[in-house]
């Protein structure tokens, strides 16, 4: 029996806005700044492409961007067309997100935590694989923070802002 594959699902908003809202967190958890909205485009589109999901295998928090790209080259094939592919789907994500108080845009124009939070136990409830997807752009979040500035962790990728 063929498995079936939720597009729709994995382009809610509301699931999408708790991806981010991860990521978010890990990358304030790792920098006193909150991440630029632009990173959010890289991101998101990283974490749910099922066909890099095992790139991250054998990552923590601690690997990495620059070591993850270094391991797995593949990633940066079609980048550029997976991150404008998915403006609509991010740009939704974030609106949600901000809407629903579980984001803010600060003053600087950098994504930061809101009033409402993630429950702890959201993941529990979750597929083994939607888990991942959430551990994954958790360690994004940590890498994409200690990489450096916006510049910097686009010209790791190969993508021009």
């Amino acid at each position: 029996m063929p498995i079936a594959h939720d597009i729709f699902a994995e382009t809610n908003p509301a699931y999408c806005a708790a991806l981010l809202t991860q990521f978010v967190g890990a990358y304030c958890s790792r920098t006193d700044a909150g991440p630029d909205i632009t990173l959010c485009y890289a991101a998101l589109p990283l974490a749910l492409s099922g066909d890099l999901a095992s790139t991250f295998n054998r990552t923590d928090r601690r690997t990495g961007l620059l070591e993850w790209l270094h391991r797995c080259p593949v990633i940066q094939i079609r980048l550029a067309d997976r991150v404008n592919g998915s403006l609509d789907i991010v740009t939704e994500a974030i609106r949600f997100a901000c809407f629903s108080h579980m984001l803010m845009i600060n003053s600087e124009g950098r994504l930061v935590l809101g009033a409402s939070t993630l429950r702890k136990d959201l993941t529990k409830q979750l597929s083994e694989d939607t888990r991942q997807i959430f551990k994954n752009i958790d360690r994004l979040g940590c890498w994409l923070a200690l990489a450096g500035s916006t510049r910097t962790v686009f010209d790791m990728m190969g993508l021009e802002l």
